[in-house]
């Protein structure tokens, strides 16, 4: 089902800035509402990177006080 665009301003060739922000969003908006998927396997992989992150600071925390 395609949706009509809220946007009119979408449709012009020249836009401001804050306009072609908006539009992009919109698109984003619409891919993520359609296919689903892409977003939980974005998700998952940023939970997995942050949860990295998180372990390699406590490895580095625990070195520092057995010295």
């Amino acid at each position: 089902m395609v949706k009509e665009n809220p946007f009119k301003f979408c449709e012009n060739k020249s836009k401001t800035i804050k306009q072609n922000v908006i539009c992009e969003q919109h698109k984003l908006h619409q891919a993520m509402t359609e296919n689903a998927l892409s977003f939980v396997i974005f998700y998952v992989f940023t939970v997995f990177f942050i949860a990295f992150l998180f372990q390699l600071t406590k490895k580095n925390s625990n070195k520092r006080k057995k010295k």
